[in-house]
């Protein structure tokens, strides 16, 4: 079941992360166009904490699906969301918002996130870079799992970690039986293929399409370490709103 989260509160900007810098009032205004429709305002609403699938965009606002695709092109053609084909299943899409709406926008959701537990397939790279950076970032711990665990979590993983002060070398890759019988409050997937096995936890989910940097090179896993160090920022954000 996908993650629910209170309507946004009064308060600063959202920002996506330390570097989301505030964009310019050009900028503003174009987004702040494209968000003069009510149908387009709840897709972004529903996009500010999680990746979604434009089926589920469909299920959320009620509309057909021809409607959800001019709406999706309206707002891409602003710049306001990027769409792209999942790694795991290439015939399903992800729509995401980008990171200077966040920070375009004010007011911010609510959602409960004290015990979170990460996940993607191999919880070798993606899932335990979250993990740190979500302990780190609000003093919870923090835990991961994988579908298929990897025997160790890849040594590019632990450098990019260690590079911003994180430390991956005393963690190891473990499935989902690893975490026991409690539920937790919240499971983020951090891998369209996970996403799309199924998540065998009850619990309130989020998704976060981000590339699998252990198919490619160095600089994919600060891409990744990049991607995830801002959606954290986010829901701790979130997190404290709903405090």
């Amino acid at each position: 079941m996908d993650a629910e989260v209170a309507d946004p509160a009064p308060g600063p900007a959202f920002a996506a992360g330390p570097s989301a810098a505030r964009p310019s009032a050009e900028r503003r205004a174009q987004i702040h166009h494209a968000l003069g429709e009510v149908h387009r305002l709840t897709i972004v609403d529903a996009l500010r904490l999680s990746d979604r699938s434009p089926t589920e965009l469909a299920d959320l606002t009620e509309l057909g699906s021809n409607l959800v695709a001019f709406h999706l092109d309206v707002l891409e053609e602003a710049g306001v969301i990027a769409r792209h084909a999942s790694e795991g299943d290439a015939r399903r899409r992800y729509v995401t918002l980008r990171a200077d709406v966040l920070a375009a926008l004010h007011g911010l959701p609510a959602i409960r996130a004290d015990d979170v537990v990460f996940v993607c397939t191999r919880n070798s790279a993606r899932s335990q870079l979250a993990a740190a950076l979500w302990q780190r970032r609000t003093g919870c711990v923090a835990r991961s799992a994988g579908h298929d665990p990897a025997p160790e979590v890849h040594h590019l993983a632990r450098a990019v970690a260690r590079g911003h002060g994180l430390d991956l070398d005393a963690v190891q890759p473990q499935g989902f039986a690893a975490l026991g019988d409690g539920v937790p409050d919240l499971v983020v997937s951090v891998c369209d293929r996970s996403r799309e096995a199924g998540i065998p936890i009850p619990a309130p989910t989020l998704h976060w399409s981000v590339p699998d940097p252990v198919t490619r090179d160095l600089p994919a896993f600060h891409d990744a370490y990049r991607q995830l160090d801002e959606r954290i920022a986010a829901l701790a954000a979130a997190r404290e709103t709903a405090a």
